[in-house]
């Protein structure tokens, strides 16, 4: 669990805690996920922090920023590798599936070989 301040917080981030505001009135459930919605929401009923699922990484980032950071540059790399065939939607389906194995795999190499 890290405790973010709202505007470190990113779509997304699921909350590890409920958050209620100064009249005890109830926000967000714990294991809510979060939107862009939700965070403005947060942020006009003065909420400063509030606790999201995860633990610190070394660099100072979340897992879940490191993580997403993983996911875009998957998603990056293979759009440039299927750019010329990116209007097939049998091909698109290819990219989803090895964008997904990728992810599976650089998380966590012992699941490399689970069927999705």
């Amino acid at each position: 669990m890290i405790r973010l301040k709202t505007d470190e917080l990113k779509p997304g981030m699921i909350l590890a805690r409920s958050v209620y505001n100064q009249q005890d009135l109830l926000l967000l459930e714990k294991d809510s996920s979060l939107t862009k919605k939700r965070i403005w929401m947060l942020k006009t009923w003065g909420i400063d922090q509030v606790s999201v699922k995860g633990k610190p990484k070394d660099d100072g980032r979340t897992v879940f920023e490191a993580e997403l950071e993983t996911k875009e540059t998957i998603e990056k790399e293979l759009k440039a590798k299927f750019a010329d065939v990116i209007d097939d939607p049998v091909m698109q389906k290819i990219m989803k599936a090895a964008a997904r194995q990728l992810q599976i795999s650089l998380s966590d190499p012992e699941k490399e070989n689970e069927p999705t």
